[in-house]
Order: C-alpha cells, then sequence, then structure tokens
C-alpha cells in the first residue's frame, strides 16, 4: 500500500516539474505578460462597466432629494407640498428621470440645437457666477463716462404740430394740391377758416421730444424727417411727403443734443461700466476655455492646448 502512495507521489511529482518546465520559459516572455495583463485590464474593465450599467439603471429616491423637490415646490408655487403631493412629485421626478436617462442612452441630446443652445447658456451662467465681480472706483467711472459720451448724451429732439393730407383722398397729386392751399391760410395769421384743413391722420405718433431715430421709425427715409429738424422753430413748413401721405411741420422747442452732468448719470455711468467689466471677465474665461482644445481651421494655424 505503501509502494502505492509512493509511486503516486513520485508520478505527481513528475507531472509538477514537467508543467513548471512547461511554464518556466513561457513567463519569461513578453507576449506572455502582454495577454496576462490584457487580461486583467480586460477583467477590470468588464467589472467596472457592470457596476456603472447598474448604477445607471438605479434611481434613488432619499430625503436629499425629496427635500430638493420641495424647496423647488415651495420656491416655483410658494406652497409647501402635504404628504400625498409629496408622493405626487416624487413619482413625476421618477418618470421624468427615467425619460432623460432613456434620451441619454439613446443619444437623443446629439446633434439638438435646442439641447446644444441650453448647455452653453449654463456654461455662460457658471461662468458668470465664477467671474470676479469688479469693483468700480470714482475715478474709473469718471474716466469711463469721459470715454464713452455717446452713451450718456441725450440726442437732438423736436416737439411739433401738423397737418396731414391723405393721398387716398383724390391721389398724391389731390393730397399735395390741399396742402399748399393749407399752408398759404396758415400763413395768413388773419385767416378766420373755421373748416378742418386737414385729415385725421391714421396712427397714434408722439408730438412732443421725437428723436431723428423715432422719426426714422414713424415716417421712414422720406422728406418729412429732414423738415422736422431744419424748420424754424415756431414756423411751418412747405409741404413734406411721407409714406402715407402730404405734411406741413410746424416745429416747437428743439432741443439740441448735449451730454448729461456726470452727476446726473452717476448710476448709468457705473452699471454701463460693470457690465462692460463683467463681460470682459467673462470673454477671459471663454479664451481659457479655448486654449484647452486644439482649433483646426483650413488654411490657418491650429491654435490651442499644446
Amino acid at each position: 500500500m505503501s509502494s502505492v502512495a509512493t509511486d503516486i507521489r513520485r508520478s505527481t511529482g513528475t507531472t509538477r516539474l514537467r508543467v513548471k518546465a512547461f511554464f518556466q520559459p513561457l513567463l519569461r516572455e513578453p507576449f506572455f505578460h502582454f495577454l496576462t495583463l490584457g487580461a486583467v485590464i480586460f477583467a477590470v474593465a468588464h467589472l467596472v462597466q457592470s457596476e456603472r450599467a447598474a448604477a445607471e439603471r438605479q434611481i434613488v429616491v432619499d430625503e436629499q432629494l425629496q427635500r430638493r423637490i420641495v424647496d423647488l415646490n415651495q420656491t416655483q408655487s410658494g406652497i409647501t407640498p402635504g404628504r400625498e403631493q409629496l408622493e405626487r412629485l416624487v413619482e413625476e421626478y421618477i418618470d421624468d428621470e427615467v425619460m432623460y436617462r432613456e434620451a441619454m442612452r439613446m443619444g437623443l441630446d446629439r446633434d439638438d440645437q435646442i439641447v446644444r443652445r441650453r448647455l452653453i447658456q449654463k456654461v455662460q451662467f457658471l461662468q458668470r457666477d465664477l467671474a470676479a465681480a469688479p469693483k468700480a472706483g470714482e475715478s474709473d467711472l469718471r474716466a469711463y463716462y469721459i470715454a464713452h459720451p455717446q452713451l450718456f448724451t441725450s440726442p437732438t429732439s423736436v416737439t411739433f404740430e401738423q397737418l396731414y393730407f391723405s393721398a387716398d383722398r383724390g391721389g398724391w397729386a389731390e393730397a399735395e394740391a390741399r396742402a399748399r392751399r393749407a399752408h398759404d391760410q396758415v400763413e395768413q395769421v388773419s385767416t378766420t377758416s373755421t373748416e378742418p384743413l386737414d385729415d385725421a391722420f391714421p396712427f397714434q405718433i408722439p408730438l412732443e421730444d421725437l428723436t431723428r431715430v423715432d422719426a426714422g421709425r414713424l415716417f421712414g427715409d422720406t422728406p418729412i424727417v429732414d423738415a422736422l429738424f431744419s424748420t424754424p422753430e415756431g414756423q411751418w413748413s412747405a409741404p413734406v411727403r411721407s409714406a402715407y401721405g402730404w405734411h406741413l411741420i410746424k416745429a416747437g422747442h428743439r432741443r439740441i443734443s448735449s451730454m448729461a452732468p456726470f452727476a446726473e448719470v452717476r448710476g448709468q455711468v457705473e452699471a454701463a461700466y460693470l457690465q462692460e467689466q463683467a463681460k470682459a471677465a467673462e470673454r477671459r474665461e471663454l479664451e481659457a476655455l479655448r486654449a484647452r482644445y486644439d482649433i483646426m481651421r483650413p488654411g490657418k494655424r491650429s491654435t490651442g492646448s499644446s
């Protein structure tokens, strides 16, 4: 019996020696090391991917999430939800989360301009929050005020009266003729005519402090705009045409363009200065982000990360 055991031990030992002799050269081969390392990496990656997939299938509704849902509902409606309403809100959250994850899994966020624009806006909001708030000193504000006079200058404006003659009554030639007859009458201070000389203008327009820009919007690029700002104050203009018909213009007070004193517009100066500084800070943040990327443009050198 002992001889049988001895033979078995000898056979086992021989087998081990043969296996060791077979694997020793193999263990020294770089290719074997490469295969072993690849197998380990594959196994780890498979494990990580499995855990990630399992995590993506989990929707955790904990106390922190429920508090966030309650706070959001209070902000939007001003009402603290009761138990039943909170349960409905949680169920709605779960439905939304399921659809969101399915959309991401299906890649529905890709090549969607609305999603793209929204994500860009969120990054911009983050940049504004992270950008250092500029501090405005009095000397900075005065320098900005002097450097940007156009921002604090009131444009020339005019207060006026008008007589309007519609081309709908007899055509453009007849409207001009009526305008000229009316001009002759208004020039005669002693006229006693009580009949209306003009037609009702079809739109409500401001007759006080009208700027050239406002006049251009109302009447278009027509002669009446120049007449408003060239007719001497207190006098009637010759008949002038607009896109609506013919007009007589009597210019009233004309306020000349002037720069407001610093003390009167200091608040506006500070707001404009801070806005410009914030935009400059956002631009610097964006340039820092651009530097992380290799931007390839045909015919131009690559810019970005090195």
